[in-house]
Formats: C-alpha cells, sequence, structure tokens
C-alpha cells in the first residue's frame, strides 16, 4: 500500500471518528422539544438550549422560541434578552427593528426589503407577522400607503395575487400626488414590491394596465434614480412577462431583450433568455433558431434551458423537421452542461440509423460533427454518449448501441480521496448540529435545518448526513442531498451512487418483481422516480404511496390479484371499498401486478411506463397515429410530464441493473 493511500485511509478513518463524537456530543434538548407536544415543556428545554456550545443550536433555539412569543407565550425579562442576544437571521433583524420602541424605518425595511420578498421560503413567517403585530400595537404606526403595500406583499408571497393587486391599487392611488407617470416613491424605495406587483398584474388581470403602467414608470426612471439599472430591469421585466401573458409575444421579446443588458446576475440572465425562447416556440422554427443563434452564447446555465429545448425537439420530430433539429444541434453540442446536446446528437442519430434523412440533411449532420458518410450514426451515438453526464437515458441509450460500458464508476483511492475531502472547506459545529438529529431520534425534523445549511457542509459532510438520512429512512432528503455530491464531483463514485439510487424494501421488491416477470432493476427504478420510497406520500392527484397507485387503480389491481389465486387486499371501510396503500408489501405487490399488465397490453416496456403515467387509452390513441419507432414516439409525447416520466425510469432502471444485477 501506497504512503499517500495509507495517509487517506487514516485521514478518513480519523475524521469520521471526529463525526461520531461530534453526534454524541450534542446534548439532546433542543431535539427533544422539537418532539414535544407540550408548549411549556418545549420552552423549558429550549431554554437549556441555549446553554450549548453549539451555535446553530442557541440560534435556533432562539428562532423556536421566537415562534412561541409569537404565538402568545410569555418570556421572562431575563428569557427574552437572551433569545434576543442568540437570535440570528430574521428573528434577529426583527428584534433589532422593534428594539425597546418599534424603529420605522428598520421595520419597514424588514417587512418591505429583499429579505422576505426574495427569500420568503427561507424565512419564517412567524419573525415577520410577530414583527407586524407589535408594531400595530402602535397607535397610527404604518400609513394608509405602507398598509397596503405589506399586505399586499403578504397575499403575494402566498401567491394570493387578486387580493395582492387590491392593496397596490391603494398603494398605486395613494401616489397620484406625485409627478405624472412616475411610480410611487415606496416602489422606488423597495424594489422588490416591483416584482409582486408584477406577478399580480400577469396573473390576477385580464388588461394591459399593467403593461402600460410599468412601461410608463420605466421612461420616467431617471439616471439618478436607477444607478445601477435595478429599477428599470424589473419594470422591463415584468413589463415583458405581463405582454407573454397578454398574447403580445413580439412585445413580450422586444422587452426581454431591453431587460437582459440590465440583469443584476447570471440568473436574471438566463430568466430573461429562457423567456425569449419560450416565446419564439410560439412561431416558427427559423424564429426560434433565430433567437438561440443570437443569445446561446450569452446564457451561463445550460440546464436551465433543457425544457425549452426539449419542447422545440417534440416540434422539430413531429414535423419530421430534421434540417433544423440538425441547425440546433449545431448551435448547441458545446455546450457543458444539461442534457439537451445528447438528445438531439440522439436524435439525429436514430433519424439517420432509419433512414429519414435525405442526401442534403446526411451532409449537413456531418459537418456538425466532422464526420464520415459511413460513420454518421455512430458518430452522433458518440456524441449523445459523451453528452449525457446526467440524465443518463441517452448514455444508456448509446451505451448499448455502441457496445460501451454504460456507467463508469470511479473507484479505489480516488474515491476515498473524494470521501475524505476537505474539513477545512465545511462546518464542522453545522455537521455536529445536523448530525444530531439522527443521534436523538429526531431525524423527521431534519430537512428542513438541513437546506438552511447544506452550502456550509464539506462534501465529506454532505455525505455523511445522507447516510445518516438513508438509515433512517429518509431516502428523498437523502438522495437530494448525494446529488449536490455528485454534482460538486462530476464522478460517479460507488457509494455515492448506492445513496442515489438505494434499495429500500428490497424484499418485496424483489419478491413481486420474480412473482411478475420482472427486472427488479425496473420496479426499484419506478419506485424511485414516483415516490422516492417515501411510502405514504400522496400527490395532488390522489396516488398513493411507493408505486404511486390511484385508489380506483388499485382496487381493479387488487381484484385480479384475487382472483388469481393471491391475497385478498380490499377491505370495506364505512361501506366502501379500500385498499391500504401505505403499506409498503401490498402497494408494491399491486403496483408491480399493474406495471406487468400494461406491459403485457402493450408488449413494450417503455410504452407500459408511458401508460402507467398518463393512462392507457391515451396512450394508445397517441400510439396510433404515430409511425415512429417506440423510442422516437417517446420524444413526441404531448405531455412533458409523462414523456420525462418514462426517461427517468428508463435510465434509472440501467443504473440499477449496473450497480447490482449486473450477473443476474
Amino acid at each position: 500500500m501506497s504512503i499517500r493511500r495509507l495517509c487517506i485511509l487514516i485521514f478518513l478513518f480519523l475524521f469520521l471518528c471526529c463525526y461520531s463524537c461530534a453526534q454524541q456530543s450534542v446534548q439532546p434538548d433542543f431535539y427533544q422539544a422539537l418532539k414535544s407536544t407540550d408548549k411549556s415543556d418545549a420552552l423549558k428545554l429550549f431554554e437549556k438550549a441555549l446553554d450549548s456550545s453549539n451555535t446553530y443550536i442557541r440560534q435556533y433555539a432562539a428562532e423556536e422560541l421566537g415562534k412561541l412569543l409569537y404565538e402568545g407565550m410569555e418570556l421572562s425579562e431575563t428569557l427574552s434578552e437572551r433569545v434576543r442576544r442568540e437570535a440570528a437571521g430574521s428573528w434577529a433583524a426583527a428584534f433589532d427593528a422593534l428594539g425597546k420602541a418599534p424603529d420605522k424605518e428598520k421595520v419597514l425595511s424588514f417587512l418591505l426589503g429583499p429579505g422576505y420578498a426574495e427569500n420568503a421560503a427561507a424565512l419564517p413567517d412567524e419573525a415577520a407577522l410577530y414583527i407586524l403585530r407589535e408594531c400595530r400595537n402602535e397607535e397610527a404606526f404604518f400609513s394608509i400607503e405602507e398598509s397596503a403595500a405589506i399586505e399586499g406583499r403578504f397575499a403575494a408571497s402566498r401567491s394570493r395575487f387578486r387580493e395582492a393587486l387590491t392593496f397596490f391599487r391603494i398603494v398605486i392611488e395613494s401616489g397620484q400626488t406625485e409627478a405624472e407617470g412616475t411610480a410611487p416613491h415606496i416602489f422606488l424605495q423597495y424594489p422588490v414590491l416591483l416584482n409582486d406587483l408584477g406577478r399580480s398584474f400577469q396573473y390576477a388581470s385580464s388588461t394591459n394596465e399593467g403593461l402600460e403602467l410599468f412601461l410608463n414608470w420605466e421612461n420616467a426612471i431617471s439616471e439618478e434614480q436607477d444607478a445601477d439599472g435595478n429599477l428599470r430591469f424589473r419594470l422591463l421585466f415584468f413589463a415583458a412577462r405581463i405582454a407573454r401573458q397578454r398574447g403580445l409575444i413580439d412585445q413580450g421579446i422586444a422587452l426581454f431583450k431591453q431587460a437582459l443588458p440590465l440583469a443584476p446576475d447570471s440568473e436574471q440572465a438566463d430568466a430573461c433568455i429562457w423567456y425569449i425562447l419560450d416565446s419564439a416556440l410560439n412561431r416558427s422554427s427559423g424564429v426560434f433558431i433565430q433567437q438561440l443563434e443570437e443569445l446561446v452564447h450569452e446564457w451561463h446555465d445550460s440546464a436551465y434551458f433543457d425544457d425549452v429545448l426539449d419542447r422545440f425537439s417534440r416540434a422539430l420530430i413531429l414535423g419530421r423537421d430534421w434540417k433544423n433539429l440538425i441547425c440546433t444541434f449545431s448551435l448547441i453540442r458545446d455546450l457543458e452542461g444539461g442534457v439537451s446536446a445528447a438528445r438531439y446528437a440522439w436524435v439525429i442519430a436514430r433519424a439517420a440509423e432509419e433512414g429519414y434523412l435525405s442526401a442534403e440533411e446526411r451532409q449537413e449532420a456531418a459537418k456538425a460533427v466532422n464526420s464520415a458518410a459511413e460513420t454518421l450514426t455512430a458518430d452522433y451515438l458518440r456524441a449523445a454518449y459523451n453528452k449525457d453526464s446526467s440524465l443518463l437515458y441517452y448514455r444508456s441509450l448509446s451505451a448499448a448501441a455502441l457496445g460501451e460500458p454504460f456507467l463508469v464508476l470511479a473507484r479505489a483511492a480516488a474515491e476515498e480521496a473524494s470521501a475524505a475531502g476537505d474539513p477545512a472547506a465545511g462546518d464542522l459545529l453545522a455537521a455536529e448540529f445536523l448530525l444530531g438529529f439522527f443521534g436523538n431520534n429526531a431525524a423527521e425534523f431534519s430537512p428542513r435545518y438541513i437546506r438552511l445549511l447544506e452550502k456550509k457542509l464539506s462534501t465529506a459532510e454532505l455525505r455523511t448526513i445522507a447516510e445518516a438520512l438513508a438509515k433512517a429512512g429518509l431516502y428523498a432528503e437523502s438522495i437530494r442531498l448525494i446529488s449536490l455530491v455528485i454534482k460538486n464531483e462530476n464522478a460517479f463514485y460507488g457509494r455515492d451512487m448506492e445513496l442515489f439510487y438505494p434499495r429500500p424494501f428490497r424484499e418485496f421488491v424483489e419478491q413481486y418483481s420474480k412473482e411478475t416477470e420482472m427486472e427488479p432493476a425496473l420496479l426499484f427504478a419506478l419506485i424511485r422516480t414516483e415516490s422516492a420510497f417515501q411510502s405514504r406520500v400522496v400527490s395532488r392527484a390522489g396516488a398513493v404511496g411507493l408505486t404511486q397507485l390511484m385508489p380506483a387503480t388499485a382496487e381493479e389491481t387488487a381484484g385480479r390479484i384475487r382472483r388469481s389465486g393471491g391475497p385478498d387486499y380490499i377491505q370495506m371501510e364505512d361501506n366502501e371499498n379500500v385498499v391500504d396503500l401505505e403499506n409498503p408489501a401490498i402497494n408494491i405487490h399491486i403496483g408491480a401486478h399493474y406495471l406487468a399488465y400494461l406491459t403485457e397490453r402493450f408488449e413494450n416496456t417503455q410504452l407500459a411506463l408511458l401508460a402507467y403515467n398518463g393512462g392507457l387509452n391515451r396512450v394508445r390513441r397517441w400510439r396510433s397515429a404515430s409511425g415512429l419507432p417506440v423510442d422516437l414516439f417517446v420524444e413526441t409525447i404531448e405531455i412533458t410530464e409523462t414523456r420525462e416520466y418514462s426517461r427517468k425510469v428508463m435510465a434509472a432502471t440501467a443504473v440499477y441493473r449496473e450497480l447490482y444485477y449486473r450477473n443476474d
């Protein structure tokens, strides 16, 4: 064994030992308080947690005590002072704004500034509601305009846009005494209000009122008022969104282009470009390609545009427009990230293989990849194979066609070095705090805090917490967290992939896969895609459990299982037939039989998956109208969710097969 490898192993051992010790050293008060159903008991435990040596425990204990304060519990003067001292983030800002007497400027900055508006998902509503309640106890603390702006902000943050627009109209009317055509001062002082107003006009108004208003305000903004272009960007960006919503596509595109140079960051710039391309989909293929050619080198995150490029490729395939598909590929072929280049390359390879390309199109396709005519299909398959590093669907298809290995895992010393990571780049106190949830039987409360702190963690810390989540049965959160590791590493390490594609409920999956003559890899892939192994999850449509079965479908399939000599899963409750779909064994058994039933009907796994998600009759109708091979037909499915679902399950099947069932 080399000295380098030995050092890595020793470092990894010591690092994990430190984590183990850290986990055991965390005091249980904070975690016990979260689990407590008695508010008085929770208050005492959170108060004790303020004595912790861990900064994050003290900070979040103070936050929880702030919530109890908002809910009406009385804190002693001493405890209140400690809470104010330990609080961080929004609660610290709230306490600072209130002080011994509310500071109006700080209060308005808190309620109308960028923190609450643009990061509402990360901020507890209780802090905003607490400060609002305390200030309303002060007589005439807010003006009519300020009160309306605050209420509009709160309504918009909860997507109640019609209500928000009612309040914002009061703000606008109160500013009528200002210079004609200019925005009320409160919008200029707190520009994020323009975002809320813009979205309210977009979703709650059927006229061009908002468009005209925003353009008038933008025209009246002076350089002195808007030195950095922030105000003009917001006004133009939301005017463009309103125009687009009203069906004024060309005007919307023009306004997004005006906003683009003023974008404050790469994310907002990409948003402008996305809207331009999405709007261009409503025009001809030539218009879309023209916009793409103009803007493709200005965008930052290629994955951001995968959905719009996917919809464009669907339209081109339906129209057998191979020329423009080749042209689009030539524009995006060198981009890093995303899956679009792989998708276009694979479709061109299959079109060439099926003989769909004319002689001229084959010549253009060959130029795009410097290919010879006789190797055209193979060269495009190779491009798809090399480009698909995220979805893995096109890589798996291309690997099979080329006879190349599908999933190449990094191993040995490289994996150990990556696993060890660099603890100096992380935050041991944050990791200690998060691991405390698992050491104190409070794992179910951990996801919120993990999301708040994950950017502080090193790769090794992320891995350790992902492992802990998986052991606690929180597979969805474990999968999400390990995906960050894989993205950061840009490599597939063995244990990372096992966490990314876990095998909970293995006994049931393998038993019922065998019973239905199905690959266990396929059933694992379906469950991972449907529910991320959350046995009690219920979709908005009413699908339940691991395989996301609709109750009516489950009852029908359960009847077939019973009639074939299997167990009877249908129970009578309140004069209705009920199937316990939250029971993993029952859910997997029924889900496996339903997928097997669809596979028998279509005699094709991928068509069966489309029917599993999109409905049997709908897929039959789509298929009867298409003369394309199944793999290209999948690219033309009109429902994006169903189209993407099939790809995800097939890709995950290939991964599960490679990781666990390669020798079967």
